[in-house]
């Protein structure tokens, strides 16, 4: 482990030593709100924490951010392949 600590650098560690203390806060945060509230959901009443209704919020937002971003990304793929396809074509008539 200390060879680990000591190969990394001032950057690394200062991520995690950053990272470690924002999991303490999360976790300090999390216990402290540990009261369970009523949620509507659709036809359901569900009591559940508020930390837990939190994450399952922030995890769902990031699904959708991800599924959104996927759709983009594949859509700029599929120009780029058809642009590279351009350049090559290009590229062949230009050797003849």
């Amino acid at each position: 482990m200390k060879d680990f600590w000591n190969g990394l650098t001032t950057g690394q560690k200062a991520k995690y030593i950053i990272s470690g203390i924002v999991a303490i806060l999360g976790l300090i945060f999390a216990i402290m709100n540990w009261t369970a509230v009523e949620v509507h959901f659709i036809l359901i009443r569900i009591d559940i924490p508020i930390t837990l209704l939190i994450v399952f919020s922030m995890a769902a937002g990031y699904g959708l951010a991800t599924l959104f971003d996927y759709r983009k990304f594949r859509k700029k793929d599929k120009e780029i392949k058809s642009l590279q396809t351009q350049l090559d074509m290009k590229h062949g008539e230009d050797e003849i």
